[in-house]
């Protein structure tokens, strides 16, 4: 038998298992996992050996400020530091400029990410005012809709309780989950108020700007409003004890939420750290029960909520620099540092960023496996590598980083997506454009 690519000696890793095995690939496509038979040929051959072969990693939130803020970011550049961060799928975030809120503009960035994008790529919208526009971003092809409870970059204004009701229920019937940052906006003004006038640890009066208590109330919000309308809701970016209970609570209530954290409220904490992000880095006590949280199965997947600005806009104080973190390249491996460490399996980390983003967002099983039919992205991983993270040897835009200088173990080496090496053994094979835009199965 021929095909197009064959992986061979590497160890297959899935969420409930690691075994020695080959990969065989047509057409974009995984066609055979198991031992092949040596007169198996193929036009490509990848030695694996000693290597951990992944389904691909899907990083299932960031935002790649494309169109409108391409000084930050834009689909080549982010696509690319994802594709050497091991990232296969990526999800973008609907507050660029203009705002994606509508079938039209949806369109318009699904044309400039296919132009420049080298890895597989889905769009969030802007969960819209009328319910016509839900039916036409669905068909377009939109990932899910975005709420924002809280403001963010682009300062969205929340939507009005009465139209947010109704939306809901429009996308209960139009099977669209529906995922929220959940903050409070107007306690989130006040509180930074107050803290403007204080002295102190840059970390914690950012973590008390917007305190766990605005978290708390937009999830308590945003299940409220799954509970009446019957829609499936997911949280963004977690960050704390109380919103973790509160999502446990619901889910044993069998109201449809899931739930995602991010590695910078895994790994930092505001006592240490003073890196701007909404919601902000909290204190030791979330961060040790978010992991708990992880191991437990309430929070469902771990994304990078990759957010880049200039150097010079991140260098400001720290009352006028904007919110976010650059992550999509550093990712995958502080999360395989993390399980050298012991922390959690390579198997509960491909069920975390692989798997189940994939089951969240419907495109599975498309993406996030390694079944016969699904789509060919591996990410091949050296978990004995180890390396010093650089921010200026980052492929983003944005030279910044929380991690410069952080010693991990653990990195990816190879990224394919459909079959076609985008990273090969470290190097860029330079295939821009080749991405494609994901959409929800029926």
């Amino acid at each position: 038998m021929h095909y197009d690519l064959i992986l061979r000696n590497g160890t297959i890793v899935t969420p409930k298992e690691s075994f020695k095995a080959d990969i065989a690939v047509k057409n974009g496509k995984i066609v055979q996992t198991g031992s092949l038979e040596n007169s198996c040929t193929a036009d490509d051959v990848y030695d694996a050996a000693g290597m951990y072969i992944l389904p691909g990693i899907i990083d299932a939130h960031v935002h790649f400020r494309d169109p409108g803020l391409t000084e930050k970011e834009d689909f080549e550049t982010g696509s690319i530091a994802a594709a050497f961060g091991g990232i296969t799928t990526l999800a973008d975030m609907p507050n660029t400029a203009p705002v994606t809120s509508t079938a039209l503009r949806f369109n318009e960035k699904a044309g400039i990410a296919k132009e420049k994008s080298c890895v597989d790529f889905a769009l969030f919208a802007l969960l819209p005012n009328e319910s016509a526009e839900i039916e036409a971003l669905k068909k377009a092809g939109a990932l899910g809709f975005k709420v924002f409870l809280g403001t963010s970059t682009g300062d969205i204004a929340p939507p009005s309780q009465h139209v947010l009701f109704e939306q809901m229920k429009a996308c209960a019937e139009a099977g669209v989950r529906v995922g929220f940052h959940a903050e409070t906006s107007a306690l989130n003004s006040y509180f930074t108020s107050q803290c403007m006038k204080k002295t102190g640890s840059p970390g914690l009066l950012l973590s008390e700007a917007r305190p766990v208590f605005s978290e708390a109330l937009a999830i308590q919000t945003a299940i409220c409003y799954a509970q009446y309308s019957g829609a499936k809701i997911h949280i963004h970016h977690v960050t704390s004890l109380d919103g973790v209970r509160l999502i446990d609570e619901a889910k044993q209530k069998g109201i449809s939420v899931t739930a995602e954290t991010c590695p910078h409220y895994l790994l930092l904490n505001a006592e240490k750290y003073a890196h701007k992000v909404y919601p902000p880095i909290r204190g030791e006590e979330h961060r040790k029960a978010l992991w708990k949280a992880v191991n437990d199965g309430v929070i469902d997947m771990i994304a990078s909520d990759h957010a880049p600005h200039t150097k010079q806009e991140k260098e400001l104080p720290v009352w006028e620099a904007p919110a976010g973190l650059c992550g999509t390249e550093t990712f995958v491996p502080l999360m395989l540092n993390e399980v050298n460490m012991g922390r959690l399996s390579l198997n509960d980390f491909v069920r975390l960023a692989s798997e189940t983003p994939a089951k969240i967002w419907g495109i599975y099983p498309k993406k996030g496996n390694l079944l016969s039919g699904a789509d060919a992205d591996l990410t091949v991983v050296d978990m004995n590598k180890k390396e010093k993270i650089d921010k200026e040897k980052l492929h983003s835009k944005s030279k910044t980083s929380p991690y410069d200088g952080m010693k991990v173990q653990g990195k990816p080496i190879t990224t394919i997506v459909r079959g076609k090496f985008i990273i090969r053994d470290g190097r860029f094979t330079e295939n821009k454009g080749f991405g494609s835009l994901v959409s929800p199965e029926p």
